[in-house]
């Protein structure tokens, strides 16, 4: 893997034949690596009982509850990222972070991401303590083993998947993206399975932005088109095959809990990394699920600083995040995961 020198790199991996993880830090100085255990041995059972009460946490977030419901649900989102950081990151890791200093730059993580939701992060230690969660801070994405992120995001023909029953926002959406994209393609939106499969099979090289629902259960992830569901397992050819490594396109996957993973055969399966082995140059989900107003601000607050404002992929999303940013206890913001290199800019035209 190539480390971005003006950033700051953690790598995390898992030994399956012992149970432990192994996080290792990477900044100005090469730490040795941190051998862990989670408590639980598995840190997934925790992760699901945090995306139930951010789940409960955005659906109550709606603005009529009050001033003082807002303030507790912002407090406990606070306290849910620094118990996170206390209980899922090796002391040494910590102080080897503070460290580091202002001269943080971007944090990108490389590995296992179906264990701790990185981007819900909060450091405290003491005195020691930053502005806020660690994806509000500084440009945060992951990176996954055997793929290799694009430089440049092409955004020229682009497609948009609205099946039917999406959220009533989405033709909103897929109206503002283009808008800031500047394309004058105005052709429908696809709505089948057999339209995006063709598409995704003979190498599509533009932006694919699903604006949809997404179902997420122990099976995995599902999405209900006109006419079949898709689910990852159907991208299992273009991923074997890397369809879209001649392209490598951005894929934005506005929809509930987008980003979540299951275990498959020693192995995870999720829209993330099938969508990355079949070539794309970055991927953006959600961790949980989200509020269909907030997920549309975000998108459009995305898009603006990526291609208007020619920000970089992770300074894009790090100003998107600070875009929505509010004191109702919307956890929104925090759900998006950033797959690609934080350097990534877009071409236009």
């Amino acid at each position: 893997m190539a480390f971005d020198p003006e950033g700051t790199t953690l790598l995390v991996d898992r030994d399956d034949t012992v149970g432990t993880y192994s996080f290792r830090l990477v900044g100005r100085t090469w730490h040795e690596a941190e051998i862990f255990r989670f408590r639980d041995r598995e840190p997934h059972q925790a992760g699901e009982r945090i995306y139930e009460e951010l789940r409960a946490m955005a659906r109550s977030a709606n603005g009529r509850d009050g001033k003082q419901a807002a303030q507790l649900r912002y407090q406990r989102l606070e306290n849910l990222g620094v118990q996170l950081w206390q209980s899922a990151v090796p002391q040494a890791v910590q102080r080897q972070f503070w460290d580091q200093g202002p001269r943080l730059g971007s944090f990108t993580v490389i590995g296992e991401h179906d264990a701790v939701p990185w981007e819900l992060l909060y450091p405290v230690n003491g005195r020691e303590r930053g502005d806020g969660f660690l994806s509000e801070q500084v440009p945060l994405v992951r990176l996954v083993y055997d793929h290799v992120p694009a430089r440049r995001l092409s955004l020229n023909r682009p497609a948009f998947i609205v099946p039917p029953g999406s959220p009533p926002d989405a033709l909103s959406e897929v109206a503002a993206v283009r808008a800031c994209i500047g394309t004058a393609d105005t052709s429908a939106p696809l709505t089948t399975l057999q339209q995006l499969s063709a598409l995704i099979d003979l190498g599509h090289t533009g932006l694919l932005h699903f604006a949809c629902h997404n179902s997420f259960t122990d099976k995995g992830s599902s999405v209900t088109m006109a006419d079949a569901p898709f689910d990852p397992i159907d991208l299992s050819k273009a991923a074997e095959s890397g369809s879209l490594r001649d392209g490598q396109p951005l894929v934005f996957f506005n929809a509930c809990r987008s980003a979540g993973e299951i275990p498959w055969f020693g192995s995870t399966l999720g829209w993330a990394p099938q969508f990355l082995r079949a070539g794309a140059g970055a991927f953006v989900g959600t961790l949980w699920p989200v509020r269909s107003d907030s997920a549309l601000a975000f998108a459009k607050a995305f898009y603006r600083h990526l291609v208007i404002d020619q920000q970089p992929l992770g300074e894009a999303s790090l100003a998107a995040r600070r875009a929505i940013r509010e004191e109702s206890g919307d956890p929104t913001r925090l759900a998006y995961a950033v797959y690609g290199s934080p350097s990534a800019r877009t071409t236009v035209g």
